[in-house]
């Protein structure tokens, strides 16, 4: 263990996290560093900026990697420059107790960088740096947005022609909504060269609820951009490699950078998209809608027994999934909610608008008491504990996934809150639900998560309703009748099979999909199911 690992970890140990997570503070490791530091001194240059020096990793890494030059670093945490120069006490390295942000323009050279991850609304920004962040994006910059896109657009705007840069930072931004703006940036920039992206499973920074990636930024403009799928610290070789220039296995994806998307999601580039022929957006045969948001479940949702205590009548109460944990299985019956009932699980729903009896005005008085009446969705209803209008959904689409997601076909009369979107066909497409629910089980279907998938740390992943809406699933309206009604047989099995035999149903399943991606309308018998649902 290096010097610079021991103290991290000393810092590591001797400080608060909750200090540590408000100020950002999240450490580089050490193979990490040393392949960043790899692409920055390649070019040779003069000087090398850490615009968020912490304990010096990043250009320890460089010195290491047998960089001579200047190495400058800027820090604005006092006490870990004071645990630095008291324990390192680099003399070859310029370190200033300044925040980087304060600093005035001038050209960088190189710069390594792991900047702070925590809120853009966490500081207060001085008209200056306000005014400075507009001119660079053309826009003002969003308020979702986090500390490190800042440095991103303070290093690179100030980047020589000749010069480069290497980030670490959370990879979220690849497919959040404020991402979109930082996505911009780096897309009108044209510098960013190599989008190194590591899997979910891996914990780069180890405290922090978020995967990572590395963007690497070359000498002047680059036409394409190359993608990177690695899987941690055991692609730690092919890391260095790649930041070496040295690699000679080809990236998971080269793009044209003139066709970028700043809108799309960037983490899943570079996953094979599958076949587009034959194949069209979830969305042409449905609504996705999130679940019921109450604002306050422990208002909203009840047990039977906490509502026979209250003398709640049915009236009052809707059936309800309220949790992905409710649901087990692949199907969820009205059997399956009756269960839950029975187990006083949190099955029920209170509406105090369809109950006429005193008893439920009673406990709407009481939630008031405990001023659940004052929470953010709450005080924005009339009145405050009005339920969020949802039809039953045929379809449970979870939000939630690690190793794929799920999708429940519902035959229950429950409505799900938003550990699920529902899935709401359009007219003339309800016979294809089952069809859809048993695609979904098949791994045909589980390629096109990982292009709209939103990575979490610990290998979660989210897909919001329009994510579920671009999934790309087969064009069953052009499927045969024959083939249509193959499919829902499929489905009906699937219902009532073993699990060994189901294995069997979806692969049956997966024949038929790529044996009807071959066709093409034209070609098709008369019969289609466009035509069978009256719908061309």
């Amino acid at each position: 263990m290096t010097d610079i690992e021991a103290l991290q970890l000393a810092y590591l140990g001797n400080s608060p996290r909750e200090y540590r997570r408000s100020a950002g503070q999240f450490f580089t490791p050490r193979w990490i560093a040393n392949g960043m530091a790899s692409w920055v001194i390649a070019t040779s240059p003069r000087r090398i900026v850490d615009p968020a020096f912490g304990l010096g990793m990043l250009l320890d890494a460089c010195k290491r990697q047998g960089y001579q030059g200047l190495r400058v670093g800027y820090e604005n945490d006092a006490a870990l420059v004071k645990i630095w120069k008291e324990a390192v006490a680099d003399s070859t390295i310029e370190l200033s107790v300044t925040d980087f942000l304060a600093v005035t323009d001038n050209t960088i050279e190189a710069a390594i960088v792991n900047p702070p991850y925590n809120r853009f609304q966490n500081r207060d920004f001085t008209p200056q740096l306000q005014l400075r962040l507009s001119e660079l994006l053309g826009e003002v910059a969003s308020g979702y947005t986090n500390q490190y896109a800042i440095f991103i657009y303070l290093v690179v705007s100030r980047l020589s022609h000749e010069g480069r840069a290497a980030f670490i930072v959370p990879s979220e931004f690849l497919a959040t909504g404020y991402g979109v703006q930082v996505k911009r940036f780096l897309k009108k920039s044209g510098r960013l060269q190599h989008l190194i992206i590591f899997d979910t499973e891996s914990r780069i920074f180890p405290e922090a609820a978020t995967t990572a990636c590395v963007l690497l930024f070359g000498c002047g403009i680059s036409r394409s951009l190359k993608i990177w799928h690695l899987a941690g610290e055991s692609d730690a070789q092919r890391f260095d490699a790649i930041c070496k220039g040295i690699d000679e296995t080809l990236p998971n994806a080269s793009i044209d950078a003139a066709s970028l998307d700043p809108a799309e999601n960037w983490q899943g580039l570079g996953f094979p998209a599958g076949e587009s022929d034959g194949f069209i957006p979830l969305g042409t045969f449905g609504k996705i809608q999130r679940g019921i948001a109450t604002g306050a479940n422990e208002f909203f949702v009840l047990s039977r027994s906490k509502a026979a205590s209250l003398n709640l009548d049915s009236a009052a109460l809707v059936p309800c999934i309220a949790n992905a944990n409710a649901v087990t299985g692949q199907l969820f019956s009205n059997q399956h909610w009756r269960s839950l009932r029975e187990q006083d699980r949190s099955c029920f729903l209170f509406d105090g608008i369809a109950s006429k009896l005193a008893s439920a005005q009673a406990y709407v008085a009481k939630g008031e008491r405990q001023n659940f009446h004052q929470r953010y969705l709450t005080s924005t209803r009339q009145p405050w504990y009005r339920l969020e209008s949802r039809n039953v959904a045929p379809l449970l689409l979870a939000v939630f996934g690690r190793q794929g997601f799920r999708v429940i076909l519902n035959r229950s009369d429950a409505v799900n809150l938003t550990a699920f979107h529902g899935f709401h066909p359009k007219p003339g497409y309800q016979q294809l639900v089952e069809i859809i629910w048993l695609y979904f089980q098949t791994a045909i279907a589980h390629v096109n998560y990982s292009s709209r998938q939103r990575a979490y740390g610990d290998g979660l992943k989210k897909l919001e309703p329009g994510d579920w809406s671009k999934l790309l699933v087969p064009d069953w309206r052009g499927w045969d009748a024959d083939s249509i009604d193959l499919a829902l047989k499929l489905a009906k099995d699937a219902m009532t099979c073993s699990e060994d035999q189901l294995g069997i149903v979806l692969q049956s399943m997966e024949a038929l999909v790529r044996k009807n991606l071959s066709h093409h309308v034209a070609d098709l018998p008369k019969r289609t199911v466009g035509e069978q649902l009256c719908l061309v």
